[in-house]
């Protein structure tokens, strides 16, 4: 049985985007999306990538892992995407990075 990684932060910040989400036709709130730095687990020979967003749900940080800091890099990043479409969706519908009605600056994976 794996045991999983449980983190309190993301560490050092790599990245990060701000987003914006309508709340009731008030002004729109802050979503943060941070991207820590890829980092090695010991205990599995493996590389994980941490993340967090903030202003959707609670406060939880979440991470990829991938066989290189690269590969976690490149799943993280779909994993954020992922998490973002989904709360677009259903908990932040109108949710968009720049401008009402843009994209988020996250591809959309395609089924």
């Amino acid at each position: 049985m794996m045991d999983f990684l449980k983190l309190e932060n993301i560490g050092e910040v790599i990245a990060e985007r701000v987003l914006k989400r309508p709340v009731d036709g008030g002004e729109p709130q802050d979503v943060v999306v941070r991207l820590g730095r890829p980092q090695p687990d010991m205990d599995h020979d493996a590389y994980f990538c941490p993340f967090e967003i903030l202003g959707i749900g609670p406060r939880k940080v979440r991470c990829a892992f991938g066989v290189d800091a690269f590969q976690s890099l490149q799943l993280v990043l779909r994993m954020i995407s992922v998490e973002l479409h989904c709360s677009r969706r259903d908990a932040a519908p109108g949710m968009y990075f720049l401008e009402p009605g843009d994209d988020l600056g996250f591809p959309e994976e395609a089924d």
